[in-house]
């Protein structure tokens, strides 16, 4: 999660931005469509046309080979594009609020991170299995990750909480319905854990009751991830684009240009390797009961971190 300091990324009107999520330890897809869409070159740096930007939204770790070396390849060519009259966006999702929560202590996020592939993150970090298996201190696993990746944690507070091109919102779940204003929006959890309460929804986004915070902010469309699909799917009659193709076994990202429709979007998408740790076997009753409970102990676990600047912003915790 984004200390409260983080602002949501705004990217002017005239650039062209390329969009991905789900990442997931991905490096070597990852490099490989940098290079293709021209944002880097054969050394990994910012080569991208100037007014050009790159949002990640979210779960850039856990699964996949190497969540560390992708954390600082992604943070290095952030440093490099605001230099380059570029931007790259680095958002947050509910796997990076697992990593922190977990290290932090948080019983029930610390399960979430476990389970769902983030022994791979602490192995790409250096750590080795008995370091988090069964009876492991997430303490202890801290000062583990603290020691041999010094840089990963730090990376991750400086996520935003999303970003926003023209009338575009990028965000990992997608907008959480109900909310009193973007200011709840952004400091509430939801909007990494939500699925069907965004994109299925029988209330049309943005037209709809449930989601006037968002147009009356002048935001119509949405690109996200979170919820995996075989490849690049619209919703919401066209206005919002699921990039998570993790369920076809790719890494996709999505071309949009101003004056276009997210449906004349461009993709290009690479194979991805085999998960580096699997998920642990759970029943999609759990996982919906996850969904359902880690909004609300993320809230209040950085309520309890940061008090001051989070006392105005309950609003969305009950929003789904």
């Amino acid at each position: 999660m984004a200390s409260p300091e983080v602002r949501p990324g705004s990217i002017p009107d005239d650039f062209t931005v390329w969009a991905g999520s789900d990442l997931h330890g991905q490096l070597g897809a990852v490099e490989e469509l940098l290079r293709q869409a021209g944002l880097a070159d054969e050394a990994g740096n910012w080569s991208a046309l100037p007014r050009t930007a790159l949002v990640v939204c979210g779960d850039i770790v856990d699964r996949g080979p190497d969540s560390v070396g992708l954390v600082r390849r992604l943070a290095r060519l952030r440093e490099q594009a605001g230099r380059a009259d570029g931007i790259v966006v680095l958002l947050e999702g509910n796997h990076e609020a697992q990593v922190l929560g977990g290290l932090d202590d948080q019983p029930m996020v610390w399960r979430a991170f476990i389970e769902f592939g983030g022994g791979a993150t602490l192995a790409s970090a250096g750590l080795g299995p008995s370091e988090w298996g069964p009876g492991a201190s997430p303490r202890d696993v801290a000062r583990r990750v603290e020691a041999l990746a010094p840089d990963l944690v730090p990376s991750l507070w400086t996520f935003a909480p999303y970003a926003r091109w023209r009338d575009v919102l990028f965000v990992h779940g997608g907008p959480v319905p109900g909310v009193q204003s973007l200011l709840a929006f952004e400091r509430g959890a939801a909007r990494l854990w939500i699925r069907d309460g965004f994109f299925a929804s029988a209330d049309p986004f943005p037209d709809g009751p449930s989601w006037a915070t968002y147009r009356e902010a002048g935001i119509r469309r949405v690109v996200f991830g979170h919820t995996p699909v075989t490849e690049p799917t619209l919703y919401q009659d066209g206005r919002a684009l699921n990039v998570d193709t993790w369920r076809g076994g790719r890494v996709t990202l999505a071309r949009l240009e101003p004056g276009r429709t997210l449906g004349e979007a461009g993709f290009l998408s690479a194979p991805a390797e085999p998960r580096a740790v699997a998920d642990a076997p759970v029943s999609r009753e759990l996982i919906g009961e996850l969904d359902r409970t880690l909004p609300g102990i993320i809230d209040a676990w950085l309520d309890a971190r940061w008090p001051s600047s989070r006392s105005d912003v309950h609003t969305s915790r009950s929003a789904r």
